[in-house]
């Protein structure tokens, strides 16, 4: 019998911003007691540190204020095994968000200091696509770089047209976030609607669909109600050929309900529903599931095998505080069989 082969390990380009999380303590409010956890984040680089977990070549391309701040995030990020395309710029700052946690029916909150960050403000002539793209699989992205302004847009647009000219793949995480998009409101629907027509992979969810191209898609059915918003983002553009999303249902903040669901032209395949007990950490478990789905489709999984291990990994990530996935294939696989018990 000749052995499986494995799958080839991709390479996959991430662009977008590096952020300080401080987190208050468990169950504390923001600055109840003067302490702060930091760590580092931020959705591309939460995508390129899980990839590189799966045994993937992740680069993270950015920018880095020339500061200790940056350092220390160079150095965190290529500890996680994901080297950084960054440009360390003079008279910077490092963007920041405050995590206030969650507790019971109280839901967390963030707080978002990143106004002026060397990513935000960083040229985007300074950055050579063709020779950071040299070799990748996919380039993945987001709605949150399109929110910074204009100068971020701008290099998201030129990053997303040296992929297609390169031939590169491109996912797009939509990750709409409103309190980014202040004085700007009206722009939002229309910008990231363009900007998921020139991906291959989109991942939005009803409510997302609903704000970029309209229509109603809450009510009846949540899977269907789920394939009728993912048609809307096909008939965008005939690139696009998968839509994702995660669906949750809440009891508290520390009991949910999580659905994985992957849209293509031919149907839609749904993950079974994990039941999610004494969640630890919920933010970044959206990044963690998105690097799953980039990893079934770089490997060839069938789609009802992506869509499981997708939202495993958003399990996994619900069980860890920090934003980074910090899971191998071995340890997804080994939660998968529900193997709970102590490993000796």
């Amino acid at each position: 019998m000749n052995p499986v082969p494995t799958p080839r390990p991709g390479r996959v380009v991430c662009f977008g911003e590096i952020l300080l999380r401080l987190a208050a303590p468990a169950g504390e409010l923001l600055l109840q007691h003067p302490r702060l956890e930091p760590s580092f984040a931020g959705a591309e680089a939460n995508v390129a540190v899980a990839l590189a977990g799966f045994g993937h070549e992740a680069t993270l391309v950015s920018a880095l204020p020339d500061n200790p701040l940056g350092a220390a995030a160079r150095h965190t990020l290529r500890g996680m095994g994901v080297p950084l395309e960054a440009e360390a710029v003079a008279g910077r700052r490092l963007g920041l968000y405050f995590l206030q946690p969650g507790a019971m029916a109280r839901p967390a909150s963030v707080t978002y200091d990143r106004a002026g960050s060397a990513f935000a403000l960083h040229d985007p002539a300074r950055y050579d696509w063709p020779s950071l793209l040299a070799g990748a699989d996919w380039l993945f992205v987001g709605g949150i770089t399109a929110a910074l302004g204009d100068a971020a847009l701008t290099a998201l647009r030129e990053a997303m047209a040296a992929a297609q000219a390169a031939g590169v793949r491109i996912a797009f995480d939509t990750n709409f976030r409103p309190s980014l998009w202040q004085g700007r409101e009206a722009e939002a629907a229309a910008i990231l609607r363009d900007l998921c027509a020139e991906a291959d992979l989109v991942f939005a969810g009803r409510r997302a669909a609903a704000m970029m191209v309209g229509g109603d898609y809450g009510a009846g059915d949540p899977d269907a109600g789920f394939h009728a918003a993912a048609q809307a983002l096909f008939a965008l553009s005939p690139r696009i050929r998968h839509v994702a999303a995660t669906r949750r249902e809440v009891a508290s903040t520390e009991r949910q309900n999580l659905t994985g669901l992957i849209a293509h032209r031919e149907g839609v395949s749904v993950s079974e529903t994990i039941a999610l007990e004494q969640i630890v950490d919920r933010v970044g478990t959206g990044d963690a599931f998105a690097a799953g789905i980039v990893h079934g489709l770089i490997t060839g999984m069938p789609r009802t095998e992506t869509i499981g291990f997708a939202t495993a990994c958003a399990q996994w990530a619900h069980s860890v505080p920090g934003d980074f996935l910090r899971a191998s294939l071995a340890d997804i696989a080994s939660m998968g069989a529900g193997a709970a018990d102590v490993r000796r």
